[in-house]
């Protein structure tokens, strides 16, 4: 995957608002796609038995009932994780870690489609201590470096054949989106939300350097216990989820000439929106100073 500084998997996929992202594509002439014309046009994931309509939405009611509330009111999603890069040739280092949380809420816009909006927040931190960081030491480099944390909403829609974006795309844009059912193993069932993106090369013009296609892999895995999906709709579902995501090196890394991939490797918990008791003390105050209006509800 070629590394370019301004592309992290925070910038892709931000409201899935990739045009910004593609110089050399003029966005008053580029063509756009919306998201009904990319789920008319789009085929299955999987084209064996069990995508069937029926199953399909059974699929797509479990996968829902894990990530939202029963009152259908909006969730928290509070994580940690790691940030582990890896340049070409080289061993892979955790760079920092990442405490943050997102605010996400699904709304019916038929009957087997649901608007999925997220609202996310997060930081880097320090490898030893833990704590929000403003400087990092890259152990690449040895220089100090100024993380750049971020505000990230995003829009989806979920079907029961496949995600598609919630907001326009430009067609050279390729996107594919699934809802999985990955695992059962030992009383738990395991589900995935993977979203897959490409972006077009761009021939070098006039002073502007050209640069190779970029990709990015947004990979989630949601579980709950098996035993959760007998109980009453009106319950709530306790659910976990495991993160990864696969991208070129973020730019505030200052590694611009380096070729290389990193790893966002995030666990978290759904808690309902009132319950900012179970936020760490440290993320809380950042959260509802740097971005007030986020926990909301």
């Amino acid at each position: 995957m070629a590394n370019d500084p301004n592309v992290d998997r925070r910038s892709v996929l931000r409201g899935l608002g990739v045009l910004a992202l593609a110089p050399g594509i003029p966005q008053a002439h580029a063509e756009r796609i919306t998201a009904e014309t990319a789920l008319q046009s789009s085929t299955p994931s999987h084209s064996s038995p069990k995508n069937s309509e029926s199953e399909g939405k059974r699929r797509l009611s479990r996968f829902l009932r894990m990530r939202t509330s029963p009152d259908g009111a909006p969730v928290l999603w509070v994580y940690s994780g790691v940030l582990v890069v890896k340049p070409e040739g080289e061993v892979a280092r955790p760079v920092a870690r990442i405490a943050g949380l997102s605010k996400s809420l699904a709304t019916s816009i038929s009957d087997d489609r649901w608007l999925w909006t997220l609202d996310e927040a997060g930081y880097f931190c320090d490898l030893e201590s833990g704590g929000i960081a403003d400087e990092l030491i890259n152990p690449f480099t040895g220089r100090a470096v100024r993380p750049r944390h971020y505000r990230s909403p995003q829009k989806l829609i979920f079907g029961w054949q496949n995600i598609v974006p919630g907001e326009p795309l430009d067609p050279k844009i390729e996107f594919r989106g699934e809802i999985t059912e990955l695992a059962r193993i030992a009383g738990t069932i395991a589900m995935t939300e993977d979203l897959y993106v490409k972006l077009p090369a761009v021939a070098p013009r006039g002073d502007q350097p050209g640069r190779p296609a970029r990709f990015a892999a947004s990979l989630a895995t949601f579980s709950s216990k098996e035993i959760q999906f007998s109980r009453p709709d009106t319950e709530w579902m306790e659910c976990q989820f495991n993160y990864t995501t696969l991208n070129s090196i973020v730019g505030w890394l200052e590694m611009s000439a380096v070729a290389g991939v990193q790893d966002m490797r995030l666990i978290g918990v759904k808690i309902p929106v009132s319950a900012t008791n179970l936020v760490p003390s440290e993320l809380l105050r950042r959260v509802s100073e740097d971005h007030p209006g986020l926990l909301d509800h």
